[in-house]
């Protein structure tokens, strides 16, 4: 691999707590998103672990502190399509698991290189076209691994909100109006009227009654009590079902990601 303009390379060595399973070690190479006449590229290599799996990718950096941050920011970020793609959650490990506590799991998803590369490339793109669309994935993560019960909510909440509060097509209709508007139309124009939306079927009400929620709980409006903990815990597991699949098919109906020439020759 090439010294770009004689900057060291690292190696970087990153632990993901996720219940997947990795029958092989496998490498590949992965172009980073470092502006330069040159494409930089990262080796990547997978295996499994107890906890999930071990990666090790090269960075290019001028210290070891800025090549773990590259690195960690890279990978997440395909970890926020990975995350997506598969449904689980992936959590970053930095405490090296020397504080974060597992048990180990007895149902795991089989993934592989094409699932890993699929997902750099994904990333990648959106790095490129979508960065709004992007963050939302990382909203979608925090809130499949977080184990705290307002945050995993927020976390849900806010990757709808904001692809909603970018893309909703008929912003002209809510003026004013806020993100509630925003993602009831965005809602209709992935799944048409209340009565076909997803896993909410006829529930005109749910996006007022979820974003009072929201704003109890970002807020700080209800004191943290465990009657509200209930009530929130309720709805978290509808309010995920609905953001993995509106995410999912604005993906794969709304969002227009057009490889130009341009973006093309960034993207490989």
């Amino acid at each position: 691999m090439p010294r770009h303009d004689n900057t060291p390379i690292w190696e970087v060595d990153i632990s993901v707590i996720a219940p997947v399973s990795i029958r092989n070690e496998f490498r590949f190479n992965a172009r980073k998103e470092l502006e330069h006449p040159d494409p930089f590229y990262s080796e990547i290599q997978i295996r499994e672990n107890e906890n999930g799996f071990m990666a090790t990718i090269t960075a290019f950096a001028p210290n070891p502190k800025l090549a773990e941050k590259a690195a960690i920011l890279f990978f997440g970020r395909m970890l926020d399509c990975l995350s997506l793609q598969l449904n689980l959650p992936l959590q970053l490990d930095l405490s090296r698991n020397v504080f974060i506590p597992r048990n180990i799991d007895t149902v795991r998803r089989r993934v592989d290189r094409n699932d890993f590369r699929e997902a750099f490339q994904e990333s990648r793109l959106l790095s490129l076209t979508e960065t709004t669309f992007l963050r939302s994935l990382g909203w979608f993560r925090k809130g499949k691994y977080t184990q705290d019960p307002f945050d995993k909510f927020l976390a849900f909440w806010n990757s709808i909100e904001t692809v909603a509060s970018k893309y909703n097509p008929n912003k002209e209709n809510c003026k004013k109006k806020g993100s509630i508007c925003h993602i009831w139309e965005s809602f209709k124009t992935v799944w048409g009227e209340c009565e076909n939306w997803q896993f909410i079927e006829g529930q005109k009400k749910w996006i007022d009654i979820c974003n009072k929620h929201r704003k109890n709980i970002a807020h700080g409006i209800i004191p943290i009590e465990v009657d509200y903990v209930e009530v929130v815990v309720e709805r978290m597991e509808e309010l995920e079902n609905v953001a993995h699949k509106f995410l999912i098919n604005w993906r794969e109906n709304q969002l227009d990601t057009k490889i130009t020439t341009e973006v093309r020759e960034r993207l490989f």
